[in-house]
């Protein structure tokens, strides 16, 4: 099942035809599974064993980037030991914690292929099921799918809702759920200001560019191992992220229309 906004038309999509008409450059080596990794030793073993049975029912491997965030627990020497396993696996290690926004920057720089699948490294997303389930929505026209967490219980569905909702007013975002696991052509991020964005409304902001960004339903599960990275504190730095990619968006926007303006009024009169 696709879920499909159109801003003056919303619906939903549930035809069996979705598998056939995936574009071709996701069959086989135009996706990178990027998975974020801070202090995950005790997730990626059990992780990386579901990606090797997801590569093997859809028939084909997908390159698999974890970048380790400057983990502090054993996650370097686990993933030096799975490393050999997985042919698939490829690392990129930070020397300390630079963020989720930095991790996200690091991708577009290590990764060149066509899309980026963004994963999770704490098992709360089961690629099994969310792999497969995005690259199936990939059909013509989408630049970017995002997963749209089911029955999520980890205490953070108001303050999630109340950010989307934002979003969805601010920028026309018509999805529900901008930060969690996402597929996402890579051309449409290389030039966006990340510092500026940072990783929480790359999806409002695509939405606002009008590319067309859709959702799956997909399902949430508790944690497996470690504990979440993500306290209540970090509410303030994203209203004060909001406020800010707000006015940039707008004034970039208004600088736009004027340089368009002058173009045009070039052109009628030259």
């Amino acid at each position: 099942m696709v879920i499909d906004h159109q801003p003056s038309n919303p619906q939903l999509d549930t035809s069996d035809t979705l598998i056939t008409t995936i574009e071709k450059p996701l069959i086989s080596g135009s996706v990178t599974i990027v998975i974020p990794a801070l202090n995950e030793a005790g997730n990626l073993p059990k992780l990386l064993s579901w990606l090797d049975e997801t590569f093997q029912n859809l028939g084909y491997e997908l390159p698999v980037l974890v970048i380790n965030d400057g983990s502090t627990d054993e996650t370097p020497k686990v993933i030096e030991n799975l490393q050999p396993k997985y042919p698939f696996l490829q690392v990129f290690h930070h020397k300390s914690r630079q963020g989720v926004t930095q991790v996200w920057k690091t991708a577009l720089t290590q990764v060149q292929t066509d899309w980026l699948f963004w994963g999770q490294g704490d098992l709360e997303s089961d690629p099994r099921v969310d792999i497969p389930t995005l690259l199936n929505a990939a059909t013509t026209g989408v630049d970017a799918i995002a997963g749209w967490r089911q029955n999520r219980g980890d205490g953070k569905t108001s303050s999630s809702q109340l950010a989307n909702r934002a979003c969805q007013l601010a920028f026309g975002m018509t999805i529900h759920d901008m930060n969690w696991i996402k597929l996402i052509r890579r051309d449409a991020l290389v030039d966006l200001p990340l510092e500026l964005i940072t990783h929480r409304y790359l999806l409002a902001i695509l939405s606002a560019m009008g590319y067309r960004v859709i959702e799956v339903p997909t399902p949430w599960y508790p944690r497996f191992s470690g504990v979440s990275k993500f306290g209540y504190g970090r509410l303030v730095t994203s209203s004060l992220d909001f406020f800010r990619v707000l006015v940039w968006f707008y004034l970039h926007l208004v600088k736009k229309k004027f340089f368009l303006s002058k173009k045009n009024s070039y052109i009628i009169n030259g």
